[in-house]
């Protein structure tokens, strides 16, 4: 851009024919500042006001920290305070913060390749897993698992790791092991559920396709199976989750950040931080607050998103990126210039009231689930309101960026999960009332806010010619 764009309209970042780039105004972008997105936590409409500062923490301060455990592969693991795996480090942290469950554990892990998966259960005192060498990419926790993976091929790689943890780590792995498919939420290499989890100084890989590509997703006969999620990292449910200097590596799906409810606030923070990926990359419904980052979409793949949030329309924020950098890997894709910054996950959907189908009496209407049995089907209320909410402020946007859309629509106009763009709670009303769908009968809103609630836009961003 180079200069900011004009504001669509006082007030609001909405219109009859919205813009492609929307803007806020000065006064607008206030209410994306980090204090202000991360004080609210709990059910929208409910929330209550618990100010988090994670620049003020030690952890953001650079400050050293005397570690209750430490893992060294290269130690004599004595399982109390010394230990050859993360996972088993955790697990005692796990038991061992019982006693004392306000109490801040932190889990030194020495530089080395770990490959392991780590699991940290829900109601575990808050843990700081912390790395000490050079930089994030000396210490790094690796696995390679994919939504295609049995639940059969999981436990013969990970049931021994799993053998001897604690009771609410193992209940994380039997939730997996017994799938057909693990799918794309058993395929994390760290899966946090614990409140004030932190972690820095470290790499989370999930390694899968990074050998050969992921260009092969795109080739016959992996085309339009589902298989190529791969999650590094998900963050399920845990509030105050802080990240510094961390680097997120993988292809699709890399990082899953997951609100405690639907409807609900729940924040995360990364700081200072590298997250790759190619498609979806960034998504899932949780408050997540981007800062001094670098965004990378890696190239392999012919398109690329590089966020899916499917916020819900009640709840105050989605993803917030400030002061980042989405940059690329110089890949003939990438420098099409024609990948997005996002498309809001229209999750659960099983149709799309959105635009027919070339089938004969096809029909996609509301309903009590969310089914489709050709050519009939319903959505559920609670997958309509999935809208995706995501601001990006004080920003450089590289050249892989579409220039004039950089926000992309759920699929494309003929396809069964089609939904388009939406800037603002003005489209999310106009679209429902144009196909169908009463927003205060049959949605039981009181009225269409005014001003408009913002779902996308940006502020005071650039765009990089690389």
């Amino acid at each position: 851009m180079g200069a900011l764009l004009a504001a669509v309209a006082a007030g609001a970042c909405a219109q009859s024919e919205p813009a492609r780039r929307p803007q806020l105004t000065a006064d607008q972008a206030k209410h994306y500042a980090y204090g202000e997105v991360l004080k609210y936590v709990g059910p929208a409409g409910g929330e209550k006001i618990d100010p988090w500062d994670p620049l003020a923490d030690p952890l953001a301060r650079g400050a050293a920290f005397t570690p209750d455990y430490v893992v060294d592969q290269a130690a004599k693991a004595d399982g109390i305070k010394t230990f050859n795996t993360v996972q088993a480090a955790v697990s005692r942290a796990v038991v061992d913060g019982k006693a004392h469950p306000a109490k801040r554990l932190y889990l030194l892990v020495k530089p080395g390749t770990y490959p392991e998966l780590v699991y940290v259960p829900a109601g575990a005192a808050p843990l700081t897993l912390y790395g000490d060498g050079k930089d994030a990419g000396a210490t790094r926790i690796t696995a390679r698992l994919d939504a295609s993976a049995t639940g059969a091929a999981y436990t013969a790689l990970y049931a021994k790791q799993f053998a001897g943890v604690a009771p609410d780590i193992r209940a994380m792995f039997d939730s997996v092991k017994d799938r057909d498919q693990i799918r794309t939420f058993g395929t994390a290499t760290v899966w946090v559920q614990s409140d004030g989890f932190q972690a820095r100084n470290l790499t989370f890989e999930n390694g899968y396709n990074k050998d050969t590509g992921n260009a092969r997703a795109e080739a016959l006969p992996n085309v339009n199976n589902v298989h190529h999620q791969a999650l590094a990292l998900q963050v399920d449910g845990a509030d105050k989750a802080q990240f510094e200097n961390v680097r997120l590596i993988g292809f699709q799906d890399t990082l899953y950040v997951k609100a405690k409810a639907v409807a609900t606030s729940t924040r995360s923070f990364f700081n200072k931080s590298y997250i790759e990926g190619d498609v979806d990359f960034i998504f899932g419904d949780s408050t997540a607050y981007f800062y001094q980052t670098e965004i990378r979409t890696l190239g392999d793949r012919g398109v690329s998103y590089v966020a899916a949030p499917n916020t819900n329309v009640k709840t105050r924020y989605g993803f917030v990126f400030d002061t980042c950098r989405f940059t690329h890997d110089d890949s003939a894709n990438a420098r099409a210039g024609q990948f997005y910054l996002l498309r809001q996950w229209f999750h659960n959907s099983k149709c799309t009231p959105y635009a027919k189908l070339a089938l004969d009496g096809y029909r996609c209407t509301l309903g009590a689930t969310d089914i489709y049995q050709a050519p009939v089907g319903t959505l559920t209320k609670t997958t309509l309101e999935t809208v995706g909410k995501m601001v990006v402020l004080n920003s450089r946007i590289g050249a892989h960026i579409n220039r004039q859309r950089p926000w992309a629509d759920w699929n494309k106009p003929g396809a069964i999960a089609y939904r388009p763009v939406q800037y603002s709670s003005n489209d999310y009303w106009h679209n429902l009332a144009r196909n169908g769908i009463d927003p205060a009968q049959d949605l039981g809103y009181a009225e269409q806010p005014s001003p408009a609630d913002i779902f996308l836009a940006e502020f005071n961003n650039k765009d990089d010619d690389q």
